[in-house]
């Protein structure tokens, strides 16, 4: 990489607003980027798992979403068992996902230089405490709970019959409550589902891709929109008719749909990509909650299994 390529991206950085929680409630779409390498990651090598956010407008289909600049980004705090675990049981380890805004540190950037590497603190070692602390916007968190399935090599169970099922509460940088996000599983255990709660309980969103064969199969997109050529878009819908809800973004409906990333980060890192396309008129509190959302299909759906 050139000198030039290098001073480049401090240009970039600073030439975007952070992603403050006023910020947030102006956008209507963002994208949620894996930066964690799962390269030959799994039981003990199996890292803390951070994110970075940019904002959709900087983003054009085919890109590759890493090369947008980045006004914010999340980093990851669980335990080497809870990991470890997550392995088997996707989505099982108590985690604390911490937001924040502005560009990332250089421990986030560079965190993937060393593989086959055991990760024994709760935090990756590559954040100082005042990275870890820095611009705080919310936190994504759960206690240990059941997997959302039980995965043995290509084998996939799901788990219904344990409780409780995998969530995550978003909560604002001074610990109120906003809501949390609950995985749901009824008897069509094989279409994946959520259910997004406020701070009392009532629900305010379902989020579930599209169905076939009578509701009790996902229905796959193929081409069109900004996401993968063969993807299965995770629709936010109506609490209670189950109706998609439409957005002010570039997508038909809001949704939670995976990016693609370029064929290193695909087939060799193994790092995941979303975009994130809010309902209308929401507020800012409730474009957390999706993020938070979002992070919630991804350590359930995709860690570990990748596009299976």
């Amino acid at each position: 990489m050139s000198e030039t390529e290098v001073n480049k991206e401090p240009l970039l950085q600073s030439s975007v607003q952070a992603l403050t929680i006023e910020r947030i409630t102006e956008k209507d779409e963002l994208i949620l980027a894996q930066t964690t390498s799962q390269f030959c990651r799994c039981c003990c090598f199996q890292p803390s798992i951070n994110w970075v956010l940019s904002e959709q407008d900087n983003f054009e289909a085919g890109s590759n979403p890493y090369d947008s600049p980045n006004n914010g980004w999340i980093h990851e705090e669980s335990s080497l068992f809870g990991r470890w675990c997550s392995w088997i049981l996707p989505g099982c380890r108590a985690a604390k996902y911490v937001q924040h805004s502005g560009p990332p540190p250089p421990g986030i950037k560079n965190e993937n230089r060393k593989l086959f590497t055991v990760q024994k603190t709760d935090y990756p070692t590559s954040l100082t405490e005042d990275d870890r602390n820095v611009n705080i916007v919310a936190t994504h968190e759960k206690d240990q709970t059941c997997g959302y399935c039980f995965k043995l090599g290509d084998l996939t169970f799901p788990i219904c019959n344990c409780s409780p099922l995998p969530y995550l509460e978003t909560k604002k940088a001074d610990g109120t409550t906003i809501g949390k996000t609950v995985y749901v599983c009824d008897e069509c255990c094989f279409v994946p589902k959520y259910d997004v709660l406020d701070a009392a309980g009532e629900r305010k969103f379902r989020i579930r891709p599209d169905t076939c064969v009578g509701g009790v199969c996902v229905q796959c997109r193929f081409g069109e929109g900004r996401g993968k050529c063969f993807r299965v878009p995770f629709v936010v819908r109506d609490p209670e008719t189950y109706e998609p809800l439409s957005t002010d973004g570039n997508e038909s409906n809001a949704v939670v749909d995976a990016l693609w990333a370029g064929w290193k980060h695909e087939c060799c890192t193994q790092k995941d990509a979303y975009h994130l396309a809010f309902p209308q008129g929401i507020s800012a509190d409730e474009k957390l909650l999706l993020i938070g959302s979002g992070i919630l299909i991804d350590i359930t759906m995709f860690e570990q299994r990748g596009d299976d």
